[in-house]
């Protein structure tokens, strides 16, 4: 039998009382992100522009050069997770997010927007987001597709809640007053519990003293993939081959985000109606999260990386030619579909293709692209929307983009194939 033949993934109950302890807090650092998310800051798109006098492009560009600089950053803090425990790196950096939030409450000058920006975007998009991830794909063998979708329904939680809440509170208390009380929850609550889930890791010191062992590791009982260090993972053409169709979604799903205030202006839809179907989108992003983590754990990632763009680029399509209010949810169901995709067969793929040893250096490689993905996309639509070339016409364009990456990963399956079949023989080999 090949040692990729899909198998049968072994059922929940096995896992443990402290491996789902491990989840909830991949759920949590997912959820603590959110003051660091486009669909966050997004919230404050207007209010932001009415105090500093910024043009969507003007905002977008500020929005652009912040979260460039959070990548650029992450590519080097993001090793820090292959060298320390989660949870001190878990805490600091929700230190220092709540530290941006309180910041952007008190701001009263235009210079300040790209250091706090940035500083949300680093702590919380990038930072909370990556080290999660990296601690499920690193405790995880057997269910790491579904730790990983697990552990990612922090974003939709987010996603679903938030907006709505935010805007009502925005109208309610004030901008400033939100932030004041996204810092509160972070270092009051937040903490606290992330504090308490971690508090015993498997590859912790005591649970090394004591013999104890991850009851879910890798079977092999040497690092597989440690000959995938950084500098070679940057010398894989695979690597680049992989990498840009993955920023679609960052790209695309934050600009009509962020933008979405002049995306309900234009469609002719209150933009209170448009924050209401945000649960769409998260239920989707659940529904098809757990149905991939599935799918990951008995097919494995790299098959399923052809599908991930498909919903997104109908989504597009709908937003090119349709405008009733209808189209709303169809628009959230598209882009959640390719979101729950995202995070089990991203994160899962780079540890079937290049091991674990260096798991937090490679995933810190894609998260910044995808940081500067997210990034890219408002800061583009923005001056695209200031020179008269409307969302609807840009859609056609992020279609035909995310269309033409599918085929792309339909043509590299094989080696795909080769690639993650060379880890699993080595695996085998020392098991």
């Amino acid at each position: 039998m090949s040692v990729l033949a899909p198998s049968s993934s072994p059922p929940l109950r096995l896992l443990t009382p402290t491996q789902w302890q491990w989840i909830g807090a991949g759920y949590l650092m997912t959820f603590s992100s959110m003051p660091g998310q486009t669909i966050f800051i997004a919230q404050f798109n207007a209010a932001l522009r009415d105090t500093f006098g910024l043009s969507h492009g003007e905002f977008g560009l500020i929005y652009t050069a912040a979260t460039l600089a959070s990548s650029f950053v992450l590519v080097f803090a993001g090793g820090l997770a292959d060298r320390y425990a989660p949870k001190p790196l878990a805490i600091l950096c929700l230190v220092g997010l709540s530290a941006m939030a309180l910041a952007m409450s008190l701001i009263n000058s235009v210079f300040l927007l790209v250091p706090i920006i940035f500083g949300l975007r680093f702590f919380g998009q990038g930072m909370m987001g990556h080290i999660a991830m990296t601690t499920m794909s690193r405790w995880f063998f057997r269910f790491r597709g579904r730790a990983l979708s697990f552990a990612q329904m922090g974003f939709p939680t987010g996603e679903a809640i938030l907006p709505f809440l935010v805007t009502l509170a925005i109208v309610a208390f004030g901008w400033r007053s939100v932030w004041v009380a996204a810092a509160g929850v972070l270092l009051l609550i937040i903490c606290p519990l992330i504090y308490f889930f971690l508090r015993d890791p498997p590859d912790g010191k005591r649970a090394l003293a004591r013999g104890a062992v991850n009851p879910d590791g890798d079977t092999a009982t040497a690092p597989i993939g440690a000959q995938w260090t950084r500098r070679k993972v940057l010398s894989d053409p695979l690597f680049y081959l992989l990498i840009p169709g993955f920023m679609g979604p960052p790209a695309i799903g934050t600009l009509y985000i962020f933008h979405q205030a002049h995306l309900a202006e234009l469609k002719g839809w209150d933009i209170t109606t448009f924050t209401a179907f945000f649960p769409t989108l998260s239920l989707t992003v659940v529904a098809v999260a757990i149905n991939s983590g599935i799918l990951v754990d008995r097919f494995g990632a790299w098959r399923i990386v052809p599908f991930i763009l498909i919903p997104e680029g109908i989504g597009c399509v709908l937003l090119g030619v349709l405008d009733p209010v209808w189209v709303i949810p169809l628009f959230f169901m598209t882009f959640g579909a390719t979101g729950g995709m995202m995070s089990p067969v991203v994160g899962a793929l780079w540890a079937e293709m290049y091991g674990t040893v260096h798991i937090g250096k490679i995933r810190a490689l894609a998260s910044a692209a995808f940081v500067s993905a997210s990034a890219i996309g408002p800061g583009i639509s923005g001056v695209l929307i200031d020179a008269n070339v409307e969302l609807e016409v840009q859609s056609f364009g992020y279609a035909a983009y995310c269309f033409f990456a599918v085929a792309g990963y339909f043509v590299l399956q094989p080696f795909f194939r080769s690639r993650v079949e060379a880890l699993a023989l080595e695996r085998a080999a020392v098991s």
